[in-house]
Formats: structure tokens, C-alpha cells, sequence
């Protein structure tokens, strides 16, 4: 067990978190970073403003960030330098946050595609930049990765670009209705997962992630029968810090659960699907078929987090879990395929989409066959 653990952001939790804000952007000119409006239909942006005007914090809007795309992140760039932006602060999802901490980080660099394309290591220098998420899932609220789309035809990753602050109020999140909450939920548990079953050297930290799964797991079927039910809010707002703030990766020994992130990349860069509706889809997918692989460890995923009997054959017990797993998407109303997107994409895309890393013990034939099941 040989590790290292960082994390340079200060988080403030609670419903008084925004309460922060005036203190934090004093003396800065504030860019807002967000999607495509539902911060101002749920309040949140007029409560974020009305902070900024009452203590005279100069503000620029940059909405419509709903893909974290690369010239969207230039163009952010262009308006800071232009308009003399010295902080950024992102409100919402993955998208917003991606979007607003790569500007922060690509502001005070020269070329950003050497820190994309690893040709120059991050020196952590950025625009001050506080984060504050409504829709809790991916944890890109926790870390310093900027999960970058249509770069040069394909996805990419800036690593390094960290926020310095993130407000988190769980009030916030209150607007999300049944399908956003049950994404909220599911992204947050299959990411933590790939941490569980990948870590067979340090018990603290796979202690951890199953107690983050499992309670994932109560607070959804909970805020499933009642929405308003704010302590299963809370505990989905912060598990979506902790699976991506680094604790989780002490230990981890086996990188083969990163291959589910290939089969939900296809139908990202093939046809635009969300991060969270292909990844979802891609989870149930990928189960089956990397059970062949790691059957002791999906199993005892199935029987520690979900409680399924251990009398069971392995091969039941995959089945049950994956049933199960199935049921809470069409309990919260989010599609079970991709098939209202199209045909899946041939072998010859797939190949040429993915790097030969990206295939793990996978032969081409057998991602194939997982890709084409998101679209049955």
C-alpha cells in the first residue's frame, strides 16, 4: 500500500454556504459560468447576483455551457481577457464546472493544448475560481480534472485545473425532478464503484466507498418516495465530492474498471449523448461482460453494497444485481438504451475512436458486443 493524498480545495457545506460568496469575490470582476438557465428558474442565480450587486462585485454572464466543447472554453477565454475577468465562478453540472475551471486554468497559460495533450505538466496556477454545484454527480466540484469534448474531433482531459473554493447547499438541488435526481445518484454510484472494485490494498478506503455506495443507494430509492426528503439531498451532494477528492484511490491496484468509461465514450462522441445518460446505460452493459474477467469482484459488489445472497451462483448473482441496477433507472424514469440515437457504431469507428489501452483485456470483438447492447 504505497500512496499520496492531495486536495487543495476548501468546501463549505450547508444551506449558508452562498453566504460566503461576497467574501470570497471582493475586489475581483466575476465571470459566471453556467448551462442553459435552470439556475434561474430554480433561484439560484438571483440569489448567487443579488449577493454580488448588494456589495457592488462587478459580474459578467457566460451562459449555454452545456458541453464543456472546446471553443466554448476559448471563447470564455477571450471574453476574461477582453472584459479583465480575475475570478471565475461555475454554477451547475459537469458541463458548467469543466467548462469554467479549464478557462480559469487556459487564462493565465499560453497554449492550452500542451497541458491537454501532456506536452506541459499543470503548474496549478489559475484564475481565483470557486465552484458551486446544483447538480451533483460527476465530482468535477472535488478535483482538477476538466473532462474537455470536441477536441480535434474527439474528447480529451486537462489535468491539474482545481478549483480553489466549492459552496455546496443542498437546497439547490431541490428543483432536479425524478430523472435528473436518479442520474444524480447512479453517476455518483458507478464512479465510486470503480473505486470499490478496483482497491484490494487498503480496507480504509474501500471501507469508505462502500459505506458512499450504500448510501447512495438509501437516499435515491428515499427521494424516489419523497423528494423533499433533504438528508438524502445532503448525502448525494456530498458523495459526489468524496468519490473524486482522492481518498478513494489509496490503495487502488487494479485499473480494469476504466474500461467501462471506453464503452460509454462511444456513443458520447458518435452521437452526442450525455456523459450520464451513456455512462448509466454503458454500467449495465459493462457488468456482464467484465464479469468474465473479475467475476469475485462484480459479485462482491452484488452481495457487500446491494445485500444479494451469496447462495446464489456467481453467475445468478451477476444477473440479480444488474436486475436490480435496472429497476431503479425505469423507477426514476431514465432509459434503459441508446436506440433512440441510432445504430450502434461499427467495429471500424469503435477501433478507431479508442486507443489500444482503452480496450483493457477486451478483445475488439468483445467491446463491440457491449457497446452494441447500450443500443438493444
Amino acid at each position: 500500500m504505497k500512496f499520496q493524498y492531495y486536495n487543495p480545495i476548501r468546501f463549505h457545506f450547508g444551506t449558508d454556504a452562498f453566504d460566503q460568496i461576497p467574501e470570497l469575490c471582493e475586489g475581483h470582476k466575476v465571470m459566471l459560468v453556467y448551462g442553459e438557465g435552470s439556475i434561474k428558474e430554480n433561484g439560484v442565480y438571483d440569489r448567487i447576483t443579488t449577493l454580488l450587486k448588494e456589495h457592488g462585485i462587478p459580474y459578467v454572464d457566460y451562459g449555454g455551457q452545456t458541453g464543456a466543447e472546446y471553443q466554448g472554453i476559448l471563447d470564455g477565454i477571450a471574453l476574461v481577457k477582453k472584459e479583465k475577468i480575475d475570478a471565475i465562478v461555475e454554477i451547475g453540472g459537469a458541463s458548467a464546472m469543466d467548462t469554467g475551471k479549464a478557462i480559469a486554468f487556459g487564462a493565465v497559460h499560453e497554449n492550452l493544448e500542451d497541458y491537454i495533450e501532456g506536452k506541459k505538466v499543470s503548474d496549478n496556477c489559475h484564475l481565483f475560481n470557486v465552484i458551486i454545484p446544483t447538480y451533483p454527480s460527476t465530482g468535477s466540484e472535488a478535483n482538477g480534472v476538466c473532462d474537455i469534448m470536441e477536441y480535434k474531433g474527439g474528447g480529451a482531459e486537462l489535468f491539474g485545473a482545481w478549483p480553489d473554493y466549492c459552496l455546496m447547499d443542498p437546497s439547490a438541488t431541490s428543483s432536479l425532478d425524478k430523472k435528473s435526481t436518479t442520474y444524480s445518484a447512479l453517476v455518483c454510484f458507478i464512479q465510486t464503484s470503480a473505486w470499490y472494485i478496483g482497491n484490494h490494498q487498503n480496507d480504509i478506503a474501500k471501507g469508505f466507498a462502500k459505506t458512499v455506495l450504500q448510501v447512495l443507494l438509501d437516499s435515491l430509492d428515499r427521494l424516489l418516495k419523497n423528494p423533499e426528503d433533504q438528508r438524502a439531498r445532503e448525502n448525494i451532494m456530498w458523495a459526489s465530492c468524496v468519490n473524486t477528492m482522492g481518498v478513494f484511490r489509496s490503495g487502488v491496484d487494479q485499473f480494469y474498471p476504466w474500461t467501462l468509461f471506453s464503452v460509454g465514450y462511444i456513443p458520447r462522441v458518435a452521437h452526442q449523448v450525455s456523459y450520464r445518460e451513456a455512462l448509466v446505460i454503458a454500467y449495465l452493459s459493462w457488468l456482464k461482460g467484465i464479469s468474465k474477467y473479475h467475476m469475485s469482484d462484480i459479485c462482491t459488489l452484488f452481495t457487500e453494497v446491494f445485500g444479494i445472497s451469496t447462495a446464489l451462483d456467481d453467475e445468478s448473482i451477476v444477473d440479480e444485481g444488474c436486475a436490480r441496477l435496472k429497476k431503479l433507472m425505469e423507477e426514476g424514469e431514465i432509459p434503459v438504451s441508446l436506440s433512440a440515437y441510432g445504430s450502434c457504431p461499427t467495429k471500424e469507428y469503435i477501433a478507431g475512436a479508442l486507443n489500444p489501452e482503452d480496450f483493457g483485456e477486451f478483445t475488439q470483438d468483445e467491446m463491440y458486443e457491449m457497446i452494441a447492447k447500450c443500443y438493444a
